[in-house]
């Protein structure tokens, strides 16, 4: 589900400093951006619509229950703020609900795993999969594989903890792997897929998106695997150790409907030049984000605040409150020229 908020003549004057470096703006127009910002951080309209949205109806998949219910509340919401002609537009869509997934190292050094179902992954067969693993420490590693190289095996593909950075460039790398990754091992004969979670964190909560389909769906079980888990693992085959796993999955498809929520602000000007700006409201159903990970035996939990429910993922960095407490203020008459 995604928002689109046409911007009939909004006001050029911050938009434009999207596009144009600020050097080059004048200090007309540059005062004239500050003002709107610093009108638009005098509310709270972005904080009360994160806070809805993630208590009101928490993950929402594209085409779930929850999503649609929450196209239905954003669109009354849009309309109490003063947006014109709210509607929601369906269109069909091919759901994806993740189950119940498990993993364990079998044999002399037996251990529970924790994973998540990449998005999309197909499940496996009700006994699980159970291989060998063949370690990669990157993608380029797996990609030098030969053919025929992982028949009957599990390839498991370590590109190394995420490093934090401001600019978030330290995730495309790794969401490559989680992209590409399973095709690739498919192609070598690999049974199941497995690659160390996409995230800066090492708690056991691994951290999963949508992998890519090929020929209408993922070719294989993939799945994202906890730092920590993903250490042991890299550790075991650094001593020399066979790995064996079992990797179970019930993850499935299904079809639905989602939809785009869509608004107008009206501008009083220059009603034929449109600006359209859009996010998207649905957020990943990553089980492991709603409930605490098992821990390792002897272990105790530290004190934590209530699971993440999307708010800064999908609710806030998406853009969408950002949207709407921007929008909000553009929607005051005296500041709109063009429609949006």
């Amino acid at each position: 589900m995604s928002f689109t908020i046409r911007l009939m003549a909004a006001s050029a004057v911050a938009l434009g400093l999207v596009a144009t470096p600020v050097l080059a703006q004048d200090a007309r127009t540059i005062r004239a951006a500050e003002q709107v910002r610093d009108q638009a951080l005098k509310g709270n309209i972005a904080l009360d619509y994160v806070t809805q949205i993630t208590t009101r109806f928490g993950p929402r998949p594209a085409g779930s229950r929850a999503e649609q219910d929450a196209s239905a509340w954003a669109a009354d919401y849009m309309r109490a703020h003063g947006f014109q002609n709210v509607r929601i537009e369906q269109f069909p869509l091919i759901g994806w609900e993740r189950g119940e997934e498990s993993a364990e190292i079998l044999g002399a050094r037996p251990q529970k795993l924790v994973v998540a179902a990449l998005g999309h992954s197909i499940p496996t067969p009700a006994e699980g999969v159970e291989a060998e693993v063949v370690f990669f420490d990157g993608l380029d590693a797996l990609l030098a594989a030969p053919a025929g190289s992982l028949s009957g095996k599990i390839a498991v593909v370590d590109g190394g903890q995420m490093v934090r950075m401001q600019d978030g460039s330290g995730y495309g790398p790794l969401s490559r792997i989680r992209g590409v990754g399973p095709t690739e091992a498919a192609k070598r004969g690999a049974v199941a897929f497995v690659m160390r979670s996409a995230g800066s964190d090492e708690h056991r909560m691994p951290h999963t998106g949508t992998t890519r389909y090929v020929e209408g769906k993922v070719p294989l079980p993939a799945f994202a695997l906890s730092a920590p888990d993903a250490d042991q693992i890299a550790r075991l085959v650094g001593m020399g150790e066979t790995v064996r796993l079992r990797l179970k999955s019930t993850a499935h498809t299904y079809e639905t409907h989602s939809q785009n929520v869509m608004g107008d602000i009206v501008g009083a000007s220059r009603p034929d030049e449109i600006i359209v700006l859009g996010s998207h409201m649905d957020r990943a159903p990553c089980a492991r984000r709603d409930r605490p990970a098992p821990l390792r035996p002897g272990c105790r939990r530290r004190p934590s605040p209530r699971p993440s429910v999307g708010a800064i993922g999908d609710g806030c960095r998406t853009g969408l409150a950002r949207l709407f407490s921007l929008l909000r203020f553009f929607a005051r008459p005296f500041h709109v020229r063009r429609p949006a």
